[in-house]
């Protein structure tokens, strides 16, 4: 895990962007809170620290949709910065970046109309336990309903791994709890800070200065060595910067933690294109590869294909494909609207003729479906 701890000596600095970032990320991993006295001047990032989440719990949509949640438009007060809203809201760096493209990350400015990211379209695994999406950065809790109650889902943003140290992606459990962890790196990982000359303890005490944070919940991946587990690093949350592990808000990792059994199935997926049919609308979500430093990739116009005909399956679907083109192409993260159900009669019409979707934009031809913890941080 590398710990970030970024300095801001004068409130008009502005960082270059993810370069920077990661430099900083990387460069600060042994730092100590106290050490550095947290140096947040000027009140730029100060109160990302002391913020507490708003964590997303939505009911499941009852037509089988999968798209859930809505966006939030909000003006910035003077001492905000993008990464202090994103902690409050419980988003991610990536995603309330690409909700603001124009917007100063540290400086948006009194008054500044801004969105907060706050749609999801939930992958399309079987929806229990914990799904943890990668290129999405992002983990999904379903609680088990109790009788006659709607299903919900409860998701939070998440940094998995990077680079040479990938999340692995499998079907697996929770086989422990462990408060206040005490962090035993690898091998592999000391080996791998000693070539690149930051060296790194081979013991980290629980405490503040932890980079597994105050909770951890392990799982059976890489021999008990992945772990979903806080932060003494808030600010890189939302971004592939771990050892394999799952990073989360120190506070929805607090929430997260007391609720979560052993024995509860957690998937992890890799899934960068999503779709959704919901209410007679297609929507389409595309994300860079995990670990592309959130570079988008040539798009895979088959397989995007293919993840649509499975969203419409047997509806009648009139699709924009030059809308479908430029989502992914621009591969923001954000579920667009890129299709309009044909046959879809809203819950409640007197049966009758149906009338034909229409939309402004041209669409093609209604188409129809085919206590210690070693490991990686």
């Amino acid at each position: 895990m590398h710990v970030t701890m970024v300095v801001v000596p004068n409130r008009a600095k502005r960082f270059a962007g993810i370069g920077l970032m990661r430099k900083l990320i990387r460069r600060s991993y042994g730092s100590s809170w106290a050490a550095t006295g947290i140096l947040l001047a000027a009140g730029a990032v100060g109160s990302l620290l002391a913020t507490h989440s708003q964590a997303a719990v939505f009911t499941l949509p009852p037509n089988g949709g999968s798209l859930i949640g809505q966006d939030e438009q909000i003006q910035a007060q003077s001492s905000d910065t993008l990464l202090d809203l994103a902690r409050k809201y419980s988003v991610g760096y990536w995603e309330i970046q690409e909700a603001n493209p124009k917007v100063d990350m540290w400086l948006p400015g009194q008054g500044t109309n801004l969105t907060i990211p706050g749609r999801f379209i939930v992958p399309s695994v079987e929806h229990k336990g914990i799904i943890i999406n990668l290129p999405q950065h992002r983990l999904f809790y379903f609680p088990k309903p109790k009788r006659h109650d709607q299903p919900i889902v409860i998701t939070y943003p998440a940094s998995p791994g990077e680079g040479d140290f990938p999340t692995p992606v499998g079907v697996t459990r929770i086989i422990r709890k462990v408060p206040h962890p005490v962090w035993i790196p690898t091998a592999h990982i000391l080996k791998a800070h000693a070539l690149a000359g930051d060296p790194i303890p081979k013991i980290w005490p629980a405490g503040p200065n932890n980079p597994m944070g105050e909770w951890a919940l392990q799982t059976t991946l890489s021999r008990g060595e992945i772990y979903i587990h806080g932060t003494n690093n808030p600010m890189a949350i939302g971004m592939s910067v771990t050892h394999g592990c799952v990073r989360l808000y120190p506070e929805d990792i607090a929430a997260l933690y007391p609720v979560v059994r052993v024995g509860t199935p957690v998937t992890i997926v890799n899934e960068p294109v999503l779709a959704s049919l919901q209410d007679g609308e297609l929507y389409l979500e595309v994300h860079p590869p995990t670990n592309s430093n959130h570079v988008a990739a040539a798009p895979d116009f088959d397989k995007i294909s293919q993840i649509i005909d499975a969203a419409i399956g047997q509806s009648v679907v009139a699709i924009d494909w030059d809308k479908v083109r430029q989502v992914a192409a621009q591969a923001n993260g954000i579920p667009q609207l890129v299709g309009i159900q044909a046959d879809y009669t809203p819950p409640g019409t007197p049966a009758g003729p149906q009338t034909q979707a229409t939309q402004e934009t041209t669409l093609s031809a209604p188409r129809h479906s085919k206590s210690e913890s070693a490991g990686a941080t």
